[in-house]
């Protein structure tokens, strides 16, 4: 789907309707917004709990005795 936009004096622009609609878009939702070239931003929805768990699953699970451990070895 194409819809246009047109960005207000405050550097605004408005997601249309359809596509906040298509990808789930509510108030308070964030965006990675970065470049690709000169002339071309790209936005991505972020859904932040998602990323979370992504990233916990990866952690290294660490016991809290480890961790006493470790702040006493670098107090030291």
């Amino acid at each position: 789907m194409i819809e246009t936009a047109k960005m207000s004096e405050r550097g605004q622009i408005i997601i249309p309707k359809e596509i906040r609609g298509e990808v789930n878009a509510d108030i308070g939702t964030i965006f990675a917004v970065s470049t690709l070239d000169k002339d071309t931003i790209v936005m991505k929805k972020l859904d932040l709990v998602s990323e979370f768990r992504k990233l916990r699953g990866k952690a290294i699970k660490v016991s809290p005795e480890r961790i006493e451990e470790e702040i006493n070895a670098a107090r030291k």
